[in-house]
C-alpha cells in the first residue's frame, strides 16, 4: 500500500510527546513491512540545518477560493523514512513548535491547516496517490475533511480512503469561528453536528465525521472514550461514527529501550538475575546525591506537569512519604511553573532523599527507568503511555492508575497475590490521594518485606513485549478494510450531491 502519514512531529526531529513517538515508529514498521511510506510534517525552525539541504519543489496550496498560499515542500529521508517537510515561514519558522513557551499561537489552526491541504496537494503535484491518507491529533485531522469536501469529486483520490488517530483527545483546537473562511471550511458546516462547539470552532470535532476510519492508541482509551466521563465532550461523536472507534495498543521502540544494549545507563543486563540493575541503581543514586544505600527503596516518574499526569495527587503523596517512609524519590519533568516549584520545595526539604530535574534529558530519562526500582503513573487518564512500557523492560515495576493504555499493558498484583506468575506491577483506581498512597504504601511492603515476590514480578515485567510489529500488521488490517469498503459519505456532503443531481 501506498500510506501517507501527516503528524506534526516525528521522534529524532522534533518531539513533545508520544505522538512524535508514533510517528516515526509507526511508519517504520510499517515500511520494513514492505509498504511505500511517506511523511509529511512542518518544516520546523527547529530542524532548519536538515531541511535546507532537502530540494524543494514549489506548491500553490489553495485553501479555500480567496486564500492560496505557496509553500515549499523539501524532499528528504529520517532514518530511511522519506519526508516531506512543508516550508512556510510564516507558519513554521517560529521559536516553538504550538506555543512562544507561554501562550499558544493564536493561528495554529491556520498553521496547521495548511500542513494538511498541502500534504493532499503535493500528492497531485507528483502523481502519488496514496492508498491511505492517515492524519494525526487536531493537527492533520482536517486532511480528511479537505479530502472529502475539496476533493470530493476529484477521480485522483478516488480510492483514497482516510484515518484519523486520536492520540490524547483532550485537545482538540478550539478558535474563533472567524477562521472558518481561510481554512475552507464552508459556513453550512459550522453546526453543533459538525465543526460549531458552543459558539467556536472545534477542529477536532468536525473532522471526526469525515474521516473514513478513527483509531486511537489503545483499547482502553477507546472504550473511554465513548463515555461521558472520558469523552472530553466528544463522546456522543465517537458514538455515532460511521465505523466504530478501533484502539490499537502503541508500541515500543526496543532497539532505543533496551537494558541489554542501552549506552545510556551504568550496567547492561539482561535478566534480574544480574547485577546489572543493581549497578544502575547505586549509580543514579550516586549521579543525583542521594544517600547510596542499595536497600533504600527507590521510586521514581518521567513526565510532564501537568494535571493529566496526576502530578496533583502525586506532591502529598511523596511528602507523606518522605516524613513517614523509609524511601527515595526521583522526579524529571517539566511544565507547569507552580508544580515545578512545590517539587523544588520538597528537593530543598529532603536533598539526599528527593531529586527534582525541571527540564527534559534523554540520558538521564535512560538511567532512572534503569536504577529506579519502581515507576509511578497515576494519570487522570492516559490514551496509551510509553514510561510503564519502558519500565517493564527494565525490571522496573510500575504503580499505575486503572485507565487507557496503563490498564491494557500492566497485570496488578492481586489482593490475594496468587497471580505472582502473571503480574507484572501495582494499579490502583479511585483518582484520590488516598488510594495512591495505599497502593504505594502496599508496593513498599512487597518490596521490604517479600523480596521473592518482588524478584518474581520483576522477571515477569521484563518478559513483555509490546512490539510495533504487533501495533503495525493490527493497523495493516484495519487500513485493508477501509480499502474494501465505500468512503464515508457525510450527510450533509450526501443531501447536497442529490439536491444537485435533482436540479440538473
Amino acid at each position: 500500500m501506498k500510506l501517507l502519514f501527516i503528524a506534526s512531529e516525528v521522534d529524532g526531529l522534533v518531539k513533545t510527546g508520544g505522538l512524535a513517538d508514533v510517528a516515526y515508529a509507526l511508519p517504520k514498521a510499517l515500511q520494513e513491512m514492505g509498504h511505500d511510506v511517506r511523511i509529511v510534517m512542518p518544516a520546523y525552525r527547529q530542524i532548519q540545518d536538515l531541511w535546507q539541504e532537502w530540494p524543494a519543489q514549489s506548491l500553490d496550496c489553495k485553501l479555500s477560493f480567496f486564500n492560496t498560499v505557496t509553500v515549499h515542500c523539501r524532499r528528504g529521508s529520517h532514518e530511511s523514512l522519506p519526508v516531506i517537510a512543508v516550508e512556510h515561514p510564516a507558519s513554521f519558522d517560529r521559536p516553538g513548535i504550538y506555543d512562544d513557551g507561554n501562550f499558544a499561537y493564536p493561528d495554529n489552526a491556520l498553521r496547521f491547516g495548511i500542513l494538511s491541504k498541502a500534504a493532499l496537494d503535493w500528492c497531485q503535484q507528483e502523481g502519488w496517490v496514496p492508498d491511505i491518507v492517515h492524519g494525526n491529533d487536531w493537527q492533520s485531522a482536517l486532511t480528511g475533511f479537505y479530502l472529502a469536501e475539496h476533493f470530493g469529486q476529484d477521480p485522483f483520490f478516488e480510492k483514497t480512503r482516510s484515518v484519523l488517530s486520536i492520540h490524547n483527545g483532550a485537545y482538540q483546537m478550539h478558535c474563533d469561528a472567524g477562521w472558518l473562511a481561510q481554512l475552507g471550511i464552508d459556513q453550512r458546516f459550522y453546526r453543533p453536528a459538525d465543526f460549531e462547539d458552543s459558539g467556536h470552532l472545534n477542529l477536532l470535532k468536525g473532522s471526526l465525521g469525515f474521516a473514513d476510519g478513527v483509531t486511537t492508541v489503545s483499547p482502553g482509551y477507546a472504550s473511554e472514550l465513548i463515555t461521558p466521563m472520558g469523552g472530553h465532550g466528544l463522546d456522543h461523536k465517537y458514538r455515532a461514527l460511521p465505523e466504530p472507534l478501533v484502539g490499537i495498543l502503541n508500541g515500543c521502540d526496543y532497539d532505543q529501550w533496551n537494558p541489554e544494549t542501552d549506552p545510556w545507563i551504568a550496567a547492561k543486563y539482561a535478566t534480574i538475575e544480574e547485577d546489572g540493575k543493581a549497578k544502575c541503581k547505586q549509580s543514579l543514586q550516586k549521579e543525583l546525591n542521594l544517600e547510596p544505600n542499595p536497600d533504600t527503596p527507590l521510586l521514581g516518574s518521567i513526565c510532564r506537569l501537568v494535571d493529566q499526569k496526576g502530578i496533583h495527587l502525586m506532591i502529598p503523596v511523596i511528602l507523606k512519604l518522605m516524613q513517614s517512609h523509609d524511601c527515595q524519590f526521583v522526579m524529571l519533568g517539566s511544565g507547569d511553573e507552580n508544580l515545578a516549584n512545590q517539587l523544588t520545595y520538597i528537593q530543598r526539604q529532603y536533598p539526599h532523599r528527593f531529586h527534582f530535574f525541571n527540564g527534559y534529558d534523554i540520558g538521564l530519562s535512560h538511567r532512572i527507568e534503569a536504577g529506579l526500582d519502581a515507576f509511578l503513573m497515576p494519570s487522570v487518564f492516559e490514551p496509551c503511555g510509553l514510561n510503564q512500557i519502558y519500565s517493564l523492560r527494565y525490571g522496573t515495576l510500575p504503580l499505575v492508575r486503572e485507565v487507557g493504555g496503563l490498564q491494557d499493558t500492566v497485570v496488578r498484583l492481586s489482593q490475594s497475590q496468587r497471580n505472582l506468575k502473571t503480574a507484572t506491577g501495582f494499579m490502583f483506581q479511585e483518582l484520590t490521594e488516598e488510594a495512591l498512597l495505599a497502593e504505594t504504601e502496599r508496593l513498599l511492603d512487597v518490596y521490604k518485606n517479600k523480596p521473592s515476590q518482588w524478584r518474581s514480578m520483576q522477571h515477569n515485567a521484563m518478559q513483555q513485549r509490546f512490539s510495533w510489529k504487533k501495533s503495525a500488521t493490527a493497523y495493516e488490517r484495519f487500513y485493508r478494510r477501509l480499502l474494501k469498503s465505500a468512503p464515508n459519505q457525510h450527510p450533509l456532503l450526501t443531501r447536497m450531491a442529490t439536491e444537485a443531481e435533482a436540479t440538473g
